[in-house]
């Protein structure tokens, strides 16, 4: 593979939540800094799902802290079984989705930095909210891939750290 080939060398991948079931329990991710990336890949994959449904909403911050949070636009996410192996475009309807009762599953949002900052305050931090699945043993992870970097260095910098 050529010289920057790999992907951990072109973009900073960060798990935000770990596999576990989290069986009435919320998940709100930790804030990642896009102001060194172009592009936010999230990654939520589902395991064994007991029956519960969760709503995934995204959110934009002033800082890595989450000062000043507003709900961010969403109008598509990708979504298929790990079976298949294929991905489809889904709309989403009022910024929401639901992590629905399929084992299995891959659901993947992609956003660009000029995506954020819409209302011209400054928010270029973001973070994934899950909403409890209720009562069930529902497990799931989460990962960011951040790309598109605006500086060229052999490691790519932070995006936890503001």
């Amino acid at each position: 593979m050529t010289e920057k080939g790999y992907l951990v060398e072109r973009a900073k991948i960060i798990g935000a939540a770990e596999p576990k079931s989290w069986n009435a329990t919320a998940f709100t991710g930790r804030y990642v800094s896009m102001k060194n990336y172009g592009h936010l890949t999230v990654i939520i994959h589902t395991g064994a799902w007991a029956a519960g449904t969760a709503a995934v909403t995204m959110w934009e911050a002033l800082d890595v802290a989450g000062t000043t949070p507003l709900q961010l636009n969403l109008d598509w996410m990708w979504t298929g079984t790990v079976a298949s192996g294929a991905l489809t475009k889904t709309a989403v309807v009022a910024d929401t989705f639901l992590l629905a009762n399929v084992a299995n599953t891959m659901y993947v949002i992609e956003l660009d930095a000029a995506e954020l900052n819409t209302l011209g305050g400054g928010q270029d931090c973001v973070s994934v909210l899950v909403a409890t699945p209720g009562a069930n043993a529902d497990f799931y992870n989460i990962d960011y891939i951040l790309s598109e970097p605006r500086y060229s260095e052999d490691n790519p910098p932070t995006a936890i750290l503001d």
